[in-house]
């Protein structure tokens, strides 16, 4: 006789995974462990079935947490990112479809002070930046909210471009960026930010914080940075906005 268990995730805790963003993966079903395995012998089964009965309240809790992740980076996150992380706004970024890793290491350069944190109207009239937003919730609660948005689809955000410039800016890419931004910067798995097909304006003041010093990068990046012209860094930002459709 075989008997069915879902494994409980004790592997995201010895990685040092907070509670919270454990539970949220168990629900989403990407646990690291949780796999459905057939036990044979009955002490394991015993041992399985007393497991999944404790897993059983628990989920519970968890529904109820992933639940309220959700709702909160809806009504949070989205008011400037977009449903599911789609921005409607061209000077705010798509962040749907984004890896964990890219949305934490960014959330970390506004707390390291590597990028000024703009202030940004919302449609009530009120105030905010990045900053606020950080400050506004705990370190677990914004592991679980880039896990929520890594689950999303990345929507490339159809734009006019030219067909010219953006193949000229391909080229200076293939050389100057792909080996980071893999893929004209459309593959979440490089565990950087997705730029295929985003904003226009938010790219553009992205080009303008590096030149100005507002918004540091790192050496390697620099070093093939500076070696752009003003020409070139345009048609970069082309081939982005084309999502690489030309």
């Amino acid at each position: 006789m075989f008997f069915a268990a879902y494994l409980d995730s004790t592997d995201n805790f010895k990685n040092g995974e907070s509670t919270l963003v454990v539970a949220f993966r168990i629900v989403a079903g990407r646990s690291n462990s949780g796999v459905i395995a057939c036990y044979p012998t009955l002490p394991r089964m015993l041992t399985r079935f007393f497991a999944v009965t404790l897993l059983s309240f628990w989920s519970q809790a968890t529904l109820a947490d992933s639940e309220k992740i959700v709702e909160i980076a809806e009504s949070e996150c989205g008011v400037c990112h977009g449903e599911k992380g789609v921005s409607e706004k061209p000077l705010i970024p798509s962040i749907g479809g984004f890896s964990e890793s890219a949305i934490l290491d960014l959330l970390t350069t506004y707390e390291n002070d590597f990028r000024k944190a703009r202030r940004v109207t919302l449609d009530d009239g009120t105030e905010t930046d990045m900053i606020e937003v950080i400050e506004a919730f705990s370190q677990s609660e914004l592991e679980a909210f880039a896990l929520y948005y890594s689950q999303q689809t990345w929507m490339p955000i159809e734009q006019a471009y030219d067909r010219e410039v953006a193949a000229e800016g391909a080229k200076l890419h293939k050389v100057k960026c792909n080996k980071c931004h893999i893929n004209g910067g459309s593959v979440p798995e490089s565990d950087h930010a997705l730029m295929a097909g985003q904003w226009r304006d938010y790219l553009k003041g992205e080009f303008k914080n590096f030149d100005d010093g507002s918004r540091r990068m790192s050496s390697k990046m620099q070093q093939k940075y500076e070696t752009l012209n003003a020409e070139g860094k345009q048609a970069i930002i082309e081939f982005y906005v084309s999502a690489g459709d030309f």
